[in-house]
């Protein structure tokens, strides 16, 4: 399935769902990626707050990955994640 995501807001509950999909809580996948579980909190609720590193770290433990991509109609791009 893919998913395109045009706000940080829009990101964060997707992540969420990945990673409760995989029966991870926060703990688990931050272990998985050396960080904190209050990392993984952050970076669910507030990813415009983290890095494109931290959060390449993230989808890639979670077995998923982020294209950017043009949108479909009207120009411009938008990032659209294998999800």
């Amino acid at each position: 399935m893919s998913t395109a995501v045009r706000t940080s807001g829009q990101l964060g509950p997707i992540l969420k769902r990945l990673r409760k999909e995989k029966g991870w809580s926060q703990q688990a996948l931050g272990e998985k990626v050396g960080l904190s579980q209050e990392r993984i909190s952050v970076i669910e609720n507030q990813p415009e707050k983290v890095s494109l590193d931290s959060l390449l770290t993230v989808l890639m433990a979670l077995d998923v990955e982020m294209q950017i991509a043009p949108r479909d109609a009207g120009g411009g791009t938008q990032l659209q994640g294998s999800w």
